[in-house]
């Protein structure tokens, strides 16, 4: 069985490690690589290649997640909701796209007893991850939801300096879907330590490193924090039962969270 990852720079790529364990747990025969891609307009040919090649089992990050929608015969209806694709199957002489990092996000957030309905969220960039996080926490009973971008496309859409204007408390959750602060960057941070001290909870879906500056922050001003692995890991079985049309529970995601936690 071949799988892999498609992006753009994947050196601080973690998922051929968290797919390795679940090979090594299940004892699944796979082999998962990580495939670079200049830009966007190679992956025609990588798709191509991967047909040529029985690499049947793709998932998608930064920054193809949107790019790659052009190039599938089926979409999920969720993936269309989120409009971002993580995950690629290739059967019945078609590719097959559809998302499962709604579902890690809103693990990660059961997982840490963090609450969603009712509550006020804004989240950081407009990238593809922003839209999972912002679906799922619509369909958990969100109360407003505000995306914090350089351009602001609608009336949900906010500015930086429109950011450093919000009352304290106004909101509950922060959560950075930008990679400002990932790996080798980490001394940098999206956002101020007054900005950041407006919130109850602070979500960096970064995990390269663990603790990022936005999270130490947070952390020393005492809101509720997690960081991007729970939901990685959470997000791997999820396509891994996308792929193999099987059910896996919430044990081997926390037995691999643990493994990769402890690796880190």
């Amino acid at each position: 069985m071949n799988q892999g990852l498609l992006g753009k720079k994947l050196s601080h790529s973690y998922s051929a490690i968290i797919h390795n364990l679940f090979y090594e747990i299940t004892g699944i025969k796979g082999n998962y690589k990580l495939y670079e891609v200049s830009s966007k307009e190679g992956i025609s040919d990588f798709l191509q290649m991967c047909k040529n090649n029985g690499i049947y089992n793709l998932n998608v990050t930064i920054p193809y997640k949107k790019e790659v929608f052009p190039y599938l015969d089926v979409i999920s209806s969720q993936a269309k909701k989120i409009g971002a694709i993580n995950t690629i199957t290739y059967k019945n002489n078609k590719f097959y796209g559809d998302n499962s990092d709604y579902f890690g996000f809103l693990k990660t957030l059961e997982t840490k007893k963090i609450q969603i309905k009712d509550k006020n969220w804004i989240i950081l960039g407009s990238g593809g991850s922003h839209e999972s996080v912002k679906v799922a926490l619509q369909d958990k009973g969100a109360n407003e939801i505000k995306v914090v971008s350089r351009n602001k496309r609608n009336k949900m859409f906010i500015s930086y300096e429109d950011l450093l204007k919000i009352p304290s408390n106004a909101y509950y959750g922060l959560v950075n879907t930008t990679p400002v602060g990932m790996y080798p960057n980490i001394g940098n941070c999206v956002v101020s330590e007054i900005t950041i001290k407006k919130f109850s909870c602070a979500i960096d879906l970064i995990y390269n490193p663990l603790e990022t500056v936005f999270l130490k922050i947070a952390r020393n001003n005492g809101l509720e924090t997690a960081n991007g692995l729970f939901m990685l890991v959470a997000q791997a079985i999820k396509s891994q039962e996308i792929w193999l049309e099987k059910t896996y529970g919430a044990k081997l995601i926390n037995d691999i969270y643990e493994k990769m936690s402890n690796k880190l």
